[in-house]
């Protein structure tokens, strides 16, 4: 069976399918930042007693209300509103620190600063401050100037969790706004070696050393973290292209950018920055001073962290960073794919969209943004910007590819199919990495029932990328279910299941040509466990339940087709599916042929 994710696998119709049994996985909670919840309040111990809100009543007069309301927001990444309400409750209940924290981290991480900062200066002088309302504070002084008194803020600034990583950059900075480089570069040298953070650590430390003017120094560090460079960060490499650049030697960085792409072909920013230098523009420095550079490392840790298990805490050190520099794009880019991750597209949009069009960063930004507006289920916004971008890069293929996708995924194959063709139009010859856009085109014009011309790109995608799992499990799932190429589709299948294992469509399809060639038992322990890997779809239950009734298990076989009845198939199956429940399957033809 092809895959359901449409943008890497099968006909959409499938997608929809599952997609209707499957709830939304867990929103990203920012409570996790303050740990665990005590609440000893009098006021919330008696929240029993307080009125409950009711319709028309306004919920301010309910402390338990308004809780639970911001409770509820921030479960939906409302964090604006999820911030008015706890602080609305921390007001009715002043001396609960818990609240006061809840309340501060959800002002910062909805941008809003000056709310933040107040409740920052609480939690200082209460001495209970956490990690990162310290650094807001040293920030606000490192703002104006004030390096001395920044310094002072970070002195009770507690050392467990990120802040083993957080305090030695923001202190290493504020020594250098001090002007005491060997100082700063000391107070990290110690975790240069520690593994997870070590390229984070010595970008700093050659930071420093540049506007040290140690331009020496500076490059023995960058000399030594790039050497591999299948694992080099791509900021370490923007660092250092900056760097040579800067000292004149503009053919090295070239060719330091050129090793890059060769191990990262799809990196736009690193395109972006070929683009740039071929247009003989000069390159910003990272850091240019102290107060730079302690945003970069507010920007670095947000970035080292993984959004699936952190994102609150990487949004946090990302407003760090962007409250001491406004215009940074990349830090404006993660906050976007942070709000992203958390469905909050609306916002992300928002955020994509403050990112300046003469910014190199910009591009990328409104290709983020297209995809935000199509989840966010504004469509013609979404064509409208990638027609405009298509328009103004007539050589790009990037936004008719992204424009054929949106238009394949809602269905309207016809349409995604002529957004391909443009792309196609501008293509020229293509290389390996083109092998998507066959694929993507194979899809619509299979679905468009234009099977000779769907063969044809599945079959190209596969000479460019001879190994591709989702093509090899397209193009041969759609022989078997055609009773054609049975041999070479098992062939193909069976080396898509390789490499996915645990993809239950690929395993399903595994079974499915089992059992077109005939052999049943086999087919059944890789439906078996394709049902187990993907419980809720109706076809690959169908699919066990055929293979149950040819082992003469029809109980069983019966009990699947029920299953697949009960998981909304397409209406063309129903009655397919019903008709074996109510006689069974006829005996195998000889010659198999499409069908069942």
């Amino acid at each position: 069976m092809v895959a359901k994710n449409p943008s890497m696998g099968a006909g959409y119709w499938r997608a929809i399918r599952f997609s209707r049994q499957v709830a939304v996985g867990s929103l990203l909670v920012l409570s996790a930042c303050i740990g665990s919840e005590n609440y000893s309040s009098p006021k919330l111990v008696d929240a029993s007693r307080i009125p409950v809100l009711v319709e028309g009543e306004p919920y301010e007069k309910s402390i338990f209300g308004s809780y639970l309301a911001g409770r509820f927001a921030e479960k939906l990444q409302d964090l604006s509103t999820a911030a008015e309400l706890i602080n609305r409750v921390f007001e009715d209940d002043p001396e609960n620190d818990q609240l006061l924290r809840r309340a501060f981290i959800l002002f910062l991480a909805s941008g809003q600063i000056d709310q933040a900062m107040k409740l920052a200066e609480i939690l200082a002088e209460r001495n209970v401050g956490t990690t990162v309302s310290l650094l807001l504070l040293a920030a606000r002084e490192i703002k104006l100037g004030r390096y001395g008194a920044a310094q002072t803020w970070l002195e009770d600034m507690p050392t467990r969790g990120l802040a083993k990583y957080s305090l030695p950059v923001a202190t290493a900075w504020i020594k250098a706004g001090l002007g005491n480089f060997a100082a700063a570069i000391n107070s990290l040298e110690h975790l240069s070696k520690q593994s997870g953070f070590e390229s984070l650590i010595n970008l700093h430390i050659a930071l420093l050393h540049e506007i040290a003017g140690r331009p020496g120094a500076a490059l023995e560090v960058y000399a030594e973290a790039t050497k591999d460079m299948s694992k080099v960060p791509l900021r370490m490499v923007r660092a250092m292209g900056t760097f040579l650049e800067g000292d004149g030697k503009v053919e090295e960085a070239r060719n330091l950018y050129e090793k890059y792409l060769e191990n990262h072909p799809t990196s736009y920013l690193m395109v972006s920055e070929m683009k740039r230098l071929k247009a003989g523009v000069s390159p910003k420095p990272i850091a240019a001073d102290a107060s730079a550079g302690f945003a970069e490392g507010m920007f670095n840790l947000a970035s080292a962290l993984p959004l699936t298990r952190a994102g609150a805490h990487s949004l946090l050190y990302a407003r760090l960073a962007t409250y001491l520099q406004p215009n940074f794009p990349v830090a404006q880019l993660l906050m976007g794919d942070i709000l992203d991750h958390s469905k909050r597209h609306t916002d992300s949009i928002a955020i994509y969209r403050s990112i300046t069009r003469n910014s190199p960063y910009s591009w990328l930004a409104r290709l983020k943004m297209a995809v935000n507006l199509d989840r966010a289920d504004r469509i013609q916004e979404a064509k409208s910007l990638l027609e405009e971008m298509a328009k103004e890069r007539p050589t790009e293929i990037e936004p008719l590819v992204r424009l054929g996708n949106f238009l394949r995924v809602r269905e309207d194959f016809a349409e995604a199919e002529q957004a391909y063709n443009r792309a196609f139009r501008r293509l020229g010859e293509p290389r390996p990495n083109n092998w998507s856009l066959y694929y993507y085109r194979g899809i619509s014009r299979e679905r468009l029932k234009k099977w000779e011309q769907a063969e044809k790109d599945f079959l190209k995608a596969l000479e460019l990328n001879p190994d591709q799992p989702y093509v090899l499990n397209y193009l041969g799932y759609s022989w078997v279910d055609q009773g054609i190429n049975l041999d070479q589709a098992r062939e193909m299948i069976e080396r898509a299941v390789e490499q996915r294992r645990n993809d239950g469509y690929i395993v399903d399809s595994m079974g499915w040509v089992l059992y077109r060639l005939g052999d049943y038992e086999d087919a059944v322990k890789h439906l078996e466990r394709a049902v187990e890997l993907r419980p809720l779809d109706p076809i690959i239950s169908d699919h066990l339940g055929d293979a149950y009734w040819r082992v003469g298990r029809h109980h069983e076989a019966r009990f699947q087709w029920r299953r697949a009845l009960s998981l909304n198939p397409e209406k063309e199956d129903i009655s397919k599916i019903e008709a074996k429940l109510e006689k069974g399957l006829a005996p195998p033809k000889e010659n198999l042929g499409p069908g069942r």
